[in-house]
């Protein structure tokens, strides 16, 4: 993805999924699983057969990501909510003072959870935060309801939709059911559809940071 206005610099474009094994590819193996625009990505480019994240933990994890530090570094060692993610630099922060213009699409998992760490901009879905949703104590434009670009979205096609009409949480992992509305309106395919709307959008002298944060593999799948 070059640009010759863009002086050079690369365009860059990161995916990232969620709680997702690491041989669930069909290039790795995997007997049952079919991942076949994965596949072609590890074809053309490279596959690492060990590969580790800094942490297990989803917010630590993505500490890491933002900032390039361990947990040692970025303070964050395990799952906790509602602790302010205030670093000097970040990931999207540094390249936007480069000349980048900068987007993210999917999940941040961060607090506030509108923070945008350095983004331009920010259509957020982080799936299922309880604190978001269960905690009443917290200012309205902080329930999830609110800050939820993709629940917005799916509400002005499906009037009153919400993401637990499959009667599941965010952490059913020992059961599945199907996805009961269209399949583009599933959240996968909303993270897809709005990246493609920001290459339309975007600033064509400038290359471009764009990172698709995809809540899915992450259970309810």
């Amino acid at each position: 993805m070059n640009s010759t206005e863009n002086q050079g610099r690369p365009n860059v474009l990161l995916i990232t999924v969620d709680q997702m094994r690491y041989d669930s590819l069909s290039i790795a193996g995997h007997p049952v699983v079919e991942t076949p625009n994965l596949d072609e990505l590890a074809r053309t480019g490279v596959r690492f057969s060990r590969a580790y994240s800094a942490t297990p933990t989803c917010v630590p994890a993505r500490a890491a990501i933002f900032t390039g530090q361990s947990q040692r570094a970025h303070g964050r060692v395990g799952y906790q909510d509602s602790v302010p993610w205030n670093y000097k630099e970040t990931l999207p922060g540094e390249l936007a003072q480069a000349g980048y213009h900068t987007q993210c699409i999917g999940k941040m998992h961060v607090y506030p959870a509108r923070h945008l760490m350095g983004f331009h901009n920010v259509m957020l879905h982080d799936g299922y935060l309880h604190h978001n949703r269960n905690n009443h104590s917290i200012p309205v434009q902080q329930h999830y309801d609110q800050v939820d670009d993709y629940v917005q979205w799916l509400r002005e096609r499906v009037p009153g939709a919400d993401m637990i009409d499959l009667g599941l949480d965010c952490n059913s992992s020992t059961v599945a059911r199907p996805w009961h509305l269209a399949e583009m309106q599933h959240p996968t395919n909303w993270v897809v559809t709005q990246s493609i709307d920001f290459l339309r959008r975007r600033d064509p002298g400038k290359p471009f940071f764009l990172w698709m944060s995809f809540v899915r593999p992450h259970p309810p799948f």
